[in-house]
């Protein structure tokens, strides 16, 4: 099975070694060096021991940290290169890319209210089913760092599942939740990825956050989320993805199923 019929049947793709280590090198770094901007005891090289460092210092200087964190230009250069639009074609069937959202994590022992539990990611940036999710870890990722859990398409038929407001908004990850059991079918764990490795998955793939074990060591990943140019969903929807807020969320609105 090819990459294209791989993702086709299963909805998602890992592809081991798409980039060289240093393209993603490059946004740890400039991640380090955001952080020694703020105020840090020192230069700090290593990314762990410097969000330790402010997440237990000064919560105010962490959080501009983990926000900075989405804007770096290393970012934009993976997102916007020749063989990410490469791969986008070869692995998902991507013509003409849209790059939608660029999405930045911090993954951290304790902090489990701001993981996303079981979902599908059209809930909360519409665009179309057939959107498609590179995930980034920017750190190696280990079982230990929790990671993804994975239900193949080949399961679910790639359908929406049904779903309900939290009634509590706390975060954008409790605004929309599932509404139905989980399919009783083999789960996959996606937790071993070096850098350079890329996990494509569509909007329409059911999935979820791991929690980290780690006490020291927290899971760093970036998610480009982008639609294609050329899809009848993205083109009925005027190119526009979908807002959530506290005052707004998209797909309630329009009566999600």
């Amino acid at each position: 099975m090819n990459q294209m019929q791989d993702f086709q049947t299963n909805g998602f793709h890992l592809e081991k070694q798409a980039f060289q280590a240093s393209a993603v090198d490059s946004i740890r770094d400039e991640l380090l060096k955001v952080g020694n901007v703020l105020g840090a005891a020192g230069e700090f090289q290593d990314l762990d021991a410097l969000w330790n460092f402010h997440r237990e210092s000064d919560r105010s200087r962490a959080s501009a940290l983990y926000n900075g964190f989405k804007y770096l230009a290393s970012i934009q250069r993976l997102a916007s290169s020749e063989a990410m639009h490469r791969y986008l074609d070869t692995v998902c069937g991507i013509q003409f890319p849209a790059l939608v959202d660029v999405n930045c994590r911090i993954d951290s022992s304790g902090e489990e209210k701001y993981l996303f539990g079981w979902h599908q990611d059209y809930w909360f940036s519409i665009c179309s089913p057939c959107a498609v999710v590179v995930w980034v870890p920017i750190m190696p990722l280990t079982p230990d760092l929790g990671g993804l859990q994975v239900i193949s398409n080949a399961h679910t038929g790639g359908r929406l599942f049904k779903t309900k407001t939290s009634g509590n908004y706390h975060s954008y990850a409790d605004a929309v939740v599932l509404d139905e059991k989980i399919p009783a079918v083999p789960v996959v764990d996606v937790n071993e990825m070096n850098p350079g490795d890329m996990l494509f998955f569509a909007f329409n793939v059911l999935h979820k956050s791991v929690p980290v074990q780690s006490t020291r060591r927290s899971r760093f990943t970036v998610q480009l989320r982008f639609a294609d140019f050329m899809d009848p969903g993205f083109i009925s929807e005027k190119f526009r993805p979908g807002t959530i807020n506290s005052t707004t969320i998209d797909y309630v609105k329009r009566g999600m199923p």
